[in-house]
């Protein structure tokens, strides 16, 4: 008999696999604190990894890669691919991308000559002045300057924001309580008819080893 833990009691999908584990007969649920498990179904943020694998004559596993935030936080995956001359270069297909913090209530904020803000005093650097140099040499050339704000940790579009003004886009951002990634909208997208929608696909697909565990592989295009 094998034995799981779900860390994340919220989570639907936790739910429905852990219905599955224990319909095979050969799983049994544990309180998500106990140690000797053989599965933790986690969250992403709070794995305890450090204190994995300690346990003795047990192998355990846990449904997160360590780092597996590094691709899937938005800023994250900027700030990776940003420091990685090998990714920038394969990587055409990634629309030009900014990281931007929050400016705190006790932020100074410097304005330029046109009045957007520009630069800020904290601590966090980000990429708020390349930001709005590439936003301002658009402008100038007469190019497509739409862009697109984004919530690291958001998902299924909650809280986007889209604008061709900066002042609008830094405003938002600002009024916010976490990191956001700016980024040059994809103004002619393969869009879903009819009704021109906007689309993403996932695709989940069974493995199954009787004597392992049910998992799943997920493409998203």
């Amino acid at each position: 008999m094998y034995t799981f833990v779900v860390r994340d009691r919220n989570s639907s999908i936790y739910a429905e696999v852990g219905k599955v584990l224990i319909s095979t007969g050969q799983w049994r649920r544990l309180k998500r604190d106990n140690p000797r498990f053989n599965l933790m179904l986690g969250e992403r943020n709070k794995l305890p990894f450090g204190t994995l694998g300690h346990e003795p004559g047990l192998a355990q596993l846990v449904n997160y890669y360590r780092g597996a935030d590094k691709l899937c936080r938005k800023a994250s995956l900027v700030k990776l691919i940003k420091t990685i001359p090998e990714l920038m270069e394969s990587c055409t297909w990634f629309p030009e991308s900014y990281v931007i913090y929050p400016i705190g209530l006790q932020t100074t904020v410097i304005p330029v000559k046109n009045g957007i803000k520009a630069q800020r005093n904290n601590v966090r650097t980000d990429d708020r002045e390349a930001f709005l140099a590439s936003y301002h040499k658009r402008q100038g050339n007469g190019e497509s300057n739409v862009w697109i704000a984004k919530s690291s940790a958001g998902a299924k579009g909650t809280g986007i924001f889209i604008s061709s003004d900066a002042n609008e886009l830094m405003d938002y951002i600002d009024n916010q309580g976490q990191v956001h990634v700016i980024q040059k909208y994809l103004e002619r997208p393969l869009l879903l008819e009819p009704g021109h929608r906007k689309f993403d696909i996932s695709i989940l697909i069974k493995q199954y080893n009787s004597a392992a565990t049910p998992s799943y592989q997920v493409m998203c295009v």
